[in-house]
Order: structure tokens, then C-alpha cells, then sequence
């Protein structure tokens, strides 16, 4: 890019070693010379191979694991927080943290017809679970709690449970409405093991 002086000489790029001639936004203008960074410090480094361990372990999670961060991230895509809240973990020195897993099955294994399980965080769903197949399957974090559990039938709905403390709350874990007459036992309540950052 050239910019000109009143003398009508045009400048482009450095200008010895202590001024650049360049352009931002259609705006024109100098700027004393600074040198780059090496892009492969130590520090950079570093923090590539911590960015990649992140993603890697991202890509680790299953459906349901990504979908939840889907559901609470606001302004950014649900791998930015995952990837943010797992930088920030590794660099307090604490395991990151990875939604836990829980299935929901009818007691007598029959399918609920036109039923869902809904599980609300701070006021917005994260959950809306079918239970056309006799089955409700969620992952949450034990740090985004409380949860509140919402059985459905055609238009009716049912608080049947909160949770304030995920690791705290009791398995076998019942979900049931009789004012539905829906009873969901928990058949799985595990969680996974947490990625560090050595794991590849």
C-alpha cells in the first residue's frame, strides 16, 4: 500500500527500520515498526498443542455431550465453550470437565406415546426427549446445574424432579408423574472419565 505526503512522495511498507506505511479499513496511515513474535515460542506452542488437545477431546464426546454445550452456549458454538471451559480448566490445574451420561427407561419398557422428557438450566431447555421408544437419554454438567426434570404428555406437563447437585443425587434415580402416569427408572448414571491434558 502507498500513502503520499503533501511533497508528493508515495511510502509503501517499511520505511527503514522504524516506520510502516499501511492501510486499515480504507484508512491510511504510519505506525512505528514493531517485530513479530516467533510464532513457534515456546508459549505458542504450547498453547497450539493445548487448543488441539481440546478439540481432540471435543471430538471425543458423544451426541448427547455436544448437544448440551450446543444448548447453553450463548453467543459463541457450543465447541468454543467446550474448548474455552476446557483451556481454562487445564490451566487452573483442574480436570476438565465432561457432561455425565444418564438414561432414562419406562418401568414396564413400553413405549410412551406422544410423551418427552424435558430438562430445563437457568430457565431454557436443553433437553426434549421422545419417549416414543421407551427411553429418555440426557448429558449434563455437574458445574451448569441446578436441572429441572419436566415429564410431558400431549399438552400436559409434570415437574417430577430438581437437581442442584448432579454428583450428590441418589441412583437408582425415579422420575415419575402420576398425574401422567409415567414412571422412568435411571438404568445408567456413569461418569466418564475426564480427559487430562496428556491424553491424546
Amino acid at each position: 500500500m502507498k500513502i503520499g505526503n503533501v511533497f508528493g512522495t508515495t511510502f509503501r511498507g517499511q520505511i527503514g527500520k522504524k516506520i510502516v506505511a499501511s492501510k486499515w479499513k480504507g484508512h491510511e496511515y504510519i505506525r512505528s515498526y514493531t517485530k513479530a513474535e516467533d510464532a513457534r515460542s515456546k508459549d505458542q506452542m504450547k498453547q497450539r498443542a493445548l487448543f488441539k488437545k481440546a478439540i481432540e477431546a471435543w471430538q471425543a464426546l458423544s451426541g448427547r455431550q455436544q448437544e448440551f454445550y450446543e444448548r447453553i452456549a450463548v453467543g459463541m458454538s457450543g465447541c468454543n465453550l467446550f474448548v474455552h471451559r476446557y483451556i481454562q480448566a487445564v490451566r487452573s490445574k483442574v480436570p476438565p470437565e465432561v457432561p455425565i451420561e444418564m438414561s432414562w427407561t419406562a418401568e414396564d419398557g413400553q413405549p410412551i406415546e406422544e410423551s418427552k422428557l424435558l430438562v430445563t438450566q437457568g430457565g431454557r431447555q436443553v433437553f426434549n426427549d421422545d419417549l416414543d421408544d421407551a427411553r429418555g437419554q440426557v448429558a449434563l454438567t455437574p458445574s451448569d446445574a441446578p436441572y429441572v426434570f419436566v415429564l410431558r404428555k400431549g399438552m400436559d406437563e409434570d415437574v417430577v424432579l430438581e437437581i442442584k447437585d448432579l454428583l450428590e443425587a441418589d441412583v437408582p434415580m425415579v422420575l415419575e408423574s402420576k398425574k401422567l402416569g409415567i414412571r422412568l427408572v435411571a438404568d445408567v448414571l456413569k461418569a466418564p472419565e475426564e480427559p487430562t491434558e496428556g491424553q491424546s
